[in-house]
């Protein structure tokens, strides 16, 4: 092993030989300030000083620092191309960036102005509604008050009549009585009418100030938010009630659409049945669920497969060619959910009841074998609460990209979930961008072939509209019946949304051009 004073040596001649190139051995050796980095060491592939050769890269091959630039200059061109390309679609990025910056900061001065011109439009409004109410009881004010004072006039005189008479018959000069006597008419019809005119007063003018719509509240008040690119967003105009099929006065827990049948679970029965458009049970299924909350079916009408069902809290069963034939059985875990997904497969969710109640998302296959098993994850040791709990009336869907919708109630909260077939989380809707009168209540979930995800919210008798990112697009509601309570949601083969009721109704809704 060559000692210190032989790498010494090694170097001066290496620095005598290479004094040509001598500007190389100039280079401040990064690790000591102090000295110069003359060499290379071949196995670190770095420039070092003599302290560098005693401490840790003591008995390291060497090389002589020209070729160790050469080697890393030829590394390094090898890279510049692929710098080159990226600069550039960075470069791109970067003005993209900065041009979306103008954007945003131009466009709070247009947000702002639409939001003061629909405000004083709104107000002006109302200003112009409240001078007429005040012009309306100037009006009848005035006409009341000349009604008045004709009336007034007319009793002064008749007083004034009446007095003269009274003073005339009691005159205290004897010759004026005698003759008022003889001379004056009997009658009093000319001083004293029929019906005293106080008969006729006008009434007093009062104000009733009736309510305020809380759709027009809802009008006024507006809302915020950002609208991604090309991101459709659904006009409440647009909306037609096609037809409305009442079944009883019962809630429609769950609902599907079977080319123009209807499979619901009301909440005064024990079994599904499906009805026809004019309201006449068909067919039914008789099942053991008056215990649980959650009411899942789905649809399959691709196969032969006609209903997927729940039996029990743990099983699931299938009517295929007017067979039933139990295929899927969880226990010890229950079922909370159920949806049918674009290849045909099965999205179930699944819940441990234990202190904590422990939810998963299964998928299993039509022959009843389980693909994949979603349960909570675990970040910094801890479970994220995006599945936890969801324990009671529990919805789930499939959106065309894939992802898992989740729309339920848990023990302290009342969420929408999006997650991604792999089971991480994208986002979380809570309600909070729509203009709400009350908590947020999500009940029945479905996507549109736009990817939109529509949530029947049962407190505020709406349906909130996100686009697939959860951006938040409108709220609807029912357009005869905006006090209508949706529960449960499907869409048929027309693409038209069936809204299942709190009052035993099912609304057929077009709402796509």
């Amino acid at each position: 092993m060559a000692t210190p004073s032989d790498r010494s040596r090694q170097m001066q001649k290496t620095a005598t030989s290479t004094s040509s190139s001598g500007y190389l051995y100039h280079q401040v050796c990064k690790k000591h300030p102090n000295f110069r980095a003359c060499i290379g060491c071949q196995k670190c592939d770095v420039p070092v000083c003599e302290k560098c050769l005693v401490g840790e890269h003591n008995g390291h091959n060497l090389i002589e620092l020209e070729k160790l630039y050469q080697n890393r200059k030829e590394k390094l061109e090898q890279k510049l191309p692929t710098v080159r390309s990226e600069l550039t679609k960075f470069e791109t990025e970067l003005e993209r960036v900065k041009r979306r910056q103008k954007e945003v900061s131009e466009n709070i001065d247009t947000v702002k102005g639409e939001i003061e011109c629909h405000f004083e439009s709104a107000i002006s409004a109302f200003e112009d509604f409240k001078r007429q109410l005040l012009n309306r009881v100037d009006l009848k004010t005035s006409t009341s008050l000349h009604l008045l004072k004709d009336q007034e006039k007319h009793l002064q005189t008749c007083i004034q009549k009446m007095l003269e008479y009274i003073v005339n018959f009691q005159n205290a000069d004897l010759e004026k009585k005698i003759s008022f006597i003889l001379y004056s008419a009997c009658s009093t019809e000319e001083f004293i009418p029929e019906h005293c005119p106080l008969s006729f007063k006008p009434g007093i003018v009062k104000y009733s100030k009736g309510c305020i719509e809380k759709s027009v509240m809802h009008k006024l008040s507006g809302y915020v938010f950002e609208k991604q690119d090309n991101a459709t967003i659904l006009e409440k105009e647009a909306i037609q009630v096609i037809k409305t099929i009442n079944l009883n006065q019962a809630d429609v827990l769950s609902l599907s659409s079977d080319s123009g049948l209807y499979w619901v679970f009301l909440s005064n029965k024990n079994h599904f049945e499906k009805y026809n458009e004019k309201g006449v049970c068909v067919e039914e299924i008789k099942v053991d669920l008056q215990s649980t909350r959650n009411k899942p079916f789905c649809i399959v009408d691709n196969t032969g497969v006609h209903a997927i069902y729940r039996t029990g809290t743990n099983k699931l069963s299938m009517l295929k060619h007017s067979q039933q034939k139990s295929f899927i059985d969880v226990a010890p875990l229950r079922i909370t959910c159920l949806c049918l997904t674009r290849i045909g497969e099965i999205l179930a969710g699944l819940v441990k009841l234990t202190k904590e109640n422990y939810f998963g998302i299964a998928r299993y296959s039509l022959e009843g074998e389980r693909k994949q098993f979603i349960t909570q994850m675990m970040k910094k040791w801890e479970r994220e609460p995006i599945l936890e709990g969801l324990v009671y009336r529990t919805y789930i869907t499939e959106n065309i990209n894939g992802d898992i919708c989740l729309s339920g109630e848990t023990s302290l909260t009342k969420v929408v979930n999006i997650i991604r077939p792999n089971g991480d989380h994208r986002f979380t809707y809570e309600g909070k961008e729509a203009s709400m009168s009350q908590p947020f209540l999500p009940r029945g979930i479905c996507t549109n072939e736009l990817g939109n995800i529509l949530i029947a919210d049962e407190s505020n008798h709406g349906i909130h509209v996100l686009n697939k990112d959860g951006g938040f697009l409108t709220m609807l509601t029912i357009p005869d019946d905006p006090r209508a309570s949706p529960i449960s949601l499907c869409l048929d083969h027309h693409n038209n949304i069936c809204i299942g009721c709190a009052d035993g109704k099912i609304k057929i809704l077009k709402y796509l051009g």
